[in-house]
């Protein structure tokens, strides 16, 4: 009896296999075509950006589309969904920022030294690495990222209100 058992057994999962092995040849190929290559986007990495000063505290994180807003240290952040749209924007102005050379940006001011303006970061955390800028004037990011951190409290303080 247990032989008769354990041979169905085997011819039972012997043809469920075929049959499935059977399904997935017959199932149509997906084509990847050159349009459909182009029409995808490269999501942004972790995006921080970070304001300090005495008085004062700002975090601007975006996520997972999602975009979070901390106005006072130790609040739980405020979020919202990103719009397709300030997305595309975002996404474009991060292509245009060279990661490699972040940390090498020169601030065009220093008024974050005698408390002239709050003292400000951007980093990009990728899955591979973490790029930091060097600390700046909040408002006054340096050239080479500048149209990217004004676009990016844009959307937050459009958001915020």
């Amino acid at each position: 009896m247990k032989l008769f058992a354990f041979v169905f057994s085997l011819t039972c999962f012997f043809t469920s296999c075929k049959c499935n092995t059977s399904i997935i040849q017959n199932e149509p190929k997906a084509m990847i075509t050159e349009s459909t290559l182009k029409d995808q986007v490269v999501d942004l990495p972790v995006v921080i950006y970070q304001e300090t000063t005495r008085g004062r505290y700002r975090k601007i994180t975006i996520q997972d589309g999602k975009i979070y807003v901390v106005t006072a240290q130790g609040a739980k952040p405020v979020f919202w969904e990103l719009k397709q749209e300030d997305r595309n924007a975002l996404n474009e102005l991060f292509m245009s920022i060279d990661l490699k050379n972040l940390s090498t940006f020169k601030a065009p001011t220093q008024k974050r030294f005698y408390d002239g303006a709050p003292i400000a970061n951007l980093s990009f955390n990728t899955k591979d690495k973490t790029y930091l800028s060097t600390d700046f004037d909040g408002g006054f990011p340096p050239k080479e990222i500048e149209d990217f951190v004004n676009e990016l409290i844009i959307i937050a303080e459009k958001l915020n209100n």
